[in-house]
């Protein structure tokens, strides 16, 4: 008898560790929805970038209006790239601008001759991401800023037009082989 009520006080622990067990779970399984969601946003909007920023430098040609045709190729470019989500239009967000679009001289300072103009940088925002399940965790813990509901997300790009090095910095070449030497492993 005192066996069988030692078993159906110990059966409510059961219930209580699962619970707990499952709150912890439920905790891992926001961190790693909502940083992979913040992965992907940080993915798209890097590929936009790349876009943008090798789209203008294409325009970077010397002439007078090089910088407006590039400023003009790169938002175009970049903005045609789908971010948050693959959201067609970045999921209510700001979208590149001029102002995400830069110029710099030969000597990597920032300039606006179209005539000294070698590279392009493109560097965008992406404000306001949406988070999920962190965010109800803010809710269970009653601190919202420990888990904030959004989050930003950074991605900057270079490009030139012209090539990225001018020599192969490791020469390379083919040695004959020696007779009856043995095969490499």
């Amino acid at each position: 008898m005192r066996r069988l009520n030692a078993r159906r006080r110990q059966g409510g622990a059961v219930i209580i560790t699962a619970s707990l067990a499952l709150l912890f779970l439920l905790g891992f399984m926001g961190i790693a929805l909502d940083l992979s969601r913040m992965f992907i946003v940080k993915t798209e909007l890097q590929t936009a970038m790349d876009s943008c920023a090798l789209a203008a430098a294409q325009e970077l040609d010397g002439e007078s209006t090089a910088i407006s045709r590039a400023r003009n190729a790169g938002i175009t470019s970049g903005n045609l790239n789908r971010v948050n989500l693959q959201s067609t239009n970045w999921d209510g967000q700001a979208q590149i601008t001029t102002a995400d679009i830069s110029f710099r001289d030969q000597n990597f300072n920032t300039t606006a001759d179209p005539v000294l103009a070698t590279y392009v940088e493109c560097a965008h925002t992406q404000p306001s991401i949406r988070r999920w399940l962190l965010t109800a965790l803010g809710a269970f813990s009653g601190d919202t800023t420990l888990y904030p509901a959004t989050g930003n997300v950074w991605a900057r790009a270079i490009a030139t037009r012209g090539n990225s090095q001018t020599s192969c910095p490791i020469p390379l070449a083919l040695r004959p082989k020696t007779p009856g030497a043995p095969a490499p492993h």
